[in-house]
């Protein structure tokens, strides 16, 4: 008689999930759930801000693109995990049992305690957020002059949004653009030299930048900084950092002193053997950046590993991959940041147009002829705002050399 397939849930179906469902075998009986129907190329999402990238273009059906694997998708919210019955709870009221679980819920935006961040600032997490922003900035243009935005977050979020801002707005001079970053330094973590390139470009244009600050309050007339000082502030952006979600306390799978899920380096929960943790939520021995690329490489391995557990076999050992990191400034700069190495060129853009175009066209739910209609449609338009432009630099190269190293070692 052949035993039944075991049971695998993957809860969260972004970067790590997806990945994770579509390289399990359809030989195993796989439930994803995640509250939304699409799956978004969150790297994108400051591009809405510019009118470069649609809504459209940065979402994919995730069921469909679950079901294309040989697995069932349920749209749903996972509110509590029973780890030790080895089963999950919806919002929707549905008990689902599992063998194994992948848990990829990644993070929520965390607001510190701080008040006024709730009521008065503006997330910066999702298509609908930057959709949302993008609105308000039309209905404040009608208001009276000057107009004032505060980006809260000098990493690669708020950098990245503040760029899409210059690039629709920089020419207009009642719009005036300030940036709180707690650290030292703009992009902390990277190296020096790019903070210095970015406040050199905004140099000429209404921007100001409060580093070594932090926010002490918000309301809806501006952001009180803990030094006393007030930017005022029409519109507030709020990309600050990440927070676990409270699904993971819930569950048990967060447990202090750690901030966020406890996990082996084999992706393995550190309290509870039949679930694996992937992406942002989970905390490695050897910590690894919360890019999509070590999602997208968690979720290959939770898959392998998931399987091989159930199959009483050894697990291996997450390795994070050397990949290099695309900085997109608007139209002014795109940088690529390899370790301490960092090299600026507009015509880099076209490299992080190339990274976005290869995986929605590799994930996109639509095989064959019906999915090239879509790939062509945001070909066509990313080859006009982004990769057109910077190939127009090469032609003055020899005048003014487009690709410059800021630091090289």
């Amino acid at each position: 008689m052949t035993p039944k397939p075991k049971k695998i849930l993957i809860v969260g179906a972004n970067f790590a999930g997806l990945t994770a469902a579509i390289q399990l075998p359809k030989t195993c009986d796989v439930t994803v759930v995640d509250p939304s129907p699409d799956f978004e190329w969150i790297p994108g999402i400051h591009e809405i801000l510019s009118g470069v990238k649609t809504p459209q273009g940065l979402r994919l059906n995730r069921s469909q693109i679950v079901a294309r694997a040989g697995h069932r998708f349920v749209q749903d919210q996972v509110t509590h995990i029973d780890t030790r019955r080895r089963r999950a709870t919806t919002a929707g009221g549905d008990i689902l049992p599992f063998d194994g679980a992948i848990v990829a819920v990644g993070g929520i935006s965390n607001n510190y305690h701080i008040p006024g961040v709730d009521q008065h600032t503006w997330p910066f997490r999702t298509v609908a957020d930057s959709l949302a922003i993008e609105k308000r900035m039309e209905e404040l243009q009608h208001k009276p002059a000057p107009l004032h935005v505060v980006v809260v977050g000098g990493g690669l979020s708020g950098v990245e949004a503040l760029g899409e801002l210059l690039r629709r707005y920089r020419h207009r001079p009642e719009i005036s653009f300030a940036m709180v970053e707690a650290s030292a330094q703009l992009m902390p973590g990277f190296p020096k030299a790019l903070d210095a390139d970015l406040r050199r470009m905004c140099q000429e244009h209404r921007v100001s930048f409060h580093t070594g600050e932090s926010v002490a309050r918000v309301t809806p007339q501006g952001v009180w900084l803990a030094s006393g000082k007030r930017l005022p502030s029409a519109l507030t952006i709020w990309t600050a950092g990440l927070a676990p979600p409270p699904l993971l306390r819930d569950a048990k799978l967060i447990r202090p002193p750690h901030t966020w899920a406890a996990v082996h380096q084999t992706l393995q929960s550190r309290y509870a053997s039949s679930i694996f943790v992937i992406g942002d939520a989970a905390a490695l021995p050897k910590p690894a950046s919360k890019q999509a690329f070590n999602a997208i490489d968690m979720g290959a391995l939770a898959a392998q590993n998931v399987t091989r557990w159930l199959a009483d076999e050894s697990l291996k050992d997450f390795k994070a991959p050397a990949t290099p990191i695309l900085l997109a400034f608007g139209d002014l700069q795109t940088y690529l940041v390899a370790g301490k190495t960092v090299l600026a060129s507009k015509t880099l853009a076209g490299a992080k147009e190339g990274v976005y175009q290869l995986f929605m066209a590799q994930t996109a739910p639509q095989p064959g002829l019906q999915g090239v209609p879509g790939a062509l449609r945001r070909l066509r338009k990313s080859w006009k705002e982004l990769v057109v432009p910077g190939l127009l630099s090469i032609k003055d190269f020899r005048a003014t050399p487009d690709c410059r190293p800021l630091k090289l070692l």
